[in-house]
């Protein structure tokens, strides 16, 4: 059975209220114990919410990080092909250029030489003809002839024959040829050649 007994303090002694934990505070405790847990567990929660947040931003920055790779590598392999497509082209351009020039800086009697080894080249096997050349180019012209033992063809200057062209006349036809279409020629075949 159950004895109640009150124990009774001498006086003078000092009422100690916390050796005795009151009923108020132990509820508090449990109270206080219960919210914790339950702020642990919603912690718990918002941390596996914010960690599969993280992943999905995380999957998201990587695959824009991809695609802004990807359209720049596309920008540069674009940047790369216009790049070589106007280098052909400068390429091209400066190569006729530079022929041109090469060309246009031949002296006359160098010229005179390209267009009787022209000639001598399109007459296989040689002919009889009189080879027709401007007066002023006729020394430069004799040399060349002289150079390569072509007896067949007979030198004579004429004034009507424009300088830096000459004309071969044989039994089947008159020849002509001249600088400027000779290298037009050779300019029109050299730009089909290089592209442009």
């Amino acid at each position: 059975m159950f004895c109640r007994h009150k124990i009774d303090l001498p006086k003078g002694a000092a009422a100690t209220p916390e050796t005795l934990i009151p009923r108020e505070t132990l509820a508090g405790y449990a109270q206080a114990n219960t919210v914790l847990e339950h702020a642990k567990a919603q912690a718990r929660k918002l941390l596996k919410l914010a960690e599969k947040q993280r992943e999905k931003l995380l999957e998201q920055a990587g695959l824009e990080i991809w695609q802004r790779a990807d359209a720049q590598f596309k920008r540069w392999e674009v940047e790369r092909q216009a790049m070589y497509d106007n280098l052909e082209r400068y390429a091209s351009s400066i190569a006729n250029q530079a022929i041109d020039l090469l060309l246009e800086e031949t002296p006359p009697a160098q010229r005179m030489a390209a267009l009787i080894k022209q000639l001598m080249a399109s007459q296989v096997p040689l002919v009889k003809a009189a080879l027709l050349c401007h007066p002023q180019e006729l020394e430069a012209a004799r040399h060349f002839l002289a150079g390569h033992n072509n007896t067949l063809w007979a030198l004579r200057a004429d004034d009507t024959v424009k300088p830096q062209t000459l004309l071969l006349q044989t039994e089947e036809g008159d020849f002509c040829i001249g600088w400027a279409a000779m290298r037009d020629s050779f300019q029109e075949q050299s730009d089909k050649f290089l592209g442009s």
